[in-house]
């Protein structure tokens, strides 16, 4: 999986050309289609996870740096690490998660 707002950084680039092309590349990329992203080019097995940001970031905070986009990523992110912990553990998710940090608040409060 790679996270990239252009989708077509060097050094990522660079990788994902020396993956073989039966492995599936996921790319969380601002392209609103496949064929866009440079990370799926000449890619078969491929998923695009589009995050489009609709106004540049340099534009509304006059810096060309990743703020907004960098957020859109985490909550993708996040989203995706929920529903795959929710598949994988079939719906207990809280217990497994108490198990591995049980002496964090959290965990605390899946006890009680």
């Amino acid at each position: 999986m790679f996270v990239s707002f252009s989708g077509k950084t060097a050094e990522l680039v660079n990788v994902v050309n020396h993956l073989p092309l039966d492995v599936t590349v996921m790319a969380l990329t601002a392209h609103p289609d496949e064929s866009s992203c440079p990370l799926l080019a000449n890619r078969s097995h491929r998923i695009l996870l589009p995050a489009p940001i609709h106004e540049s970031e340099e534009s509304t905070f006059g810096v060309s740096a990743p703020t907004t986009s960098t957020t859109v990523a985490m909550a993708i992110g996040d989203m995706l690490a929920i529903t795959v912990a929710d598949i994988m553990y079939q719906g207990k998710s809280g217990a497994v998660f108490m198990r591995n940090h049980p002496g964090g608040s959290i965990g605390a409060n899946l006890k009680s």
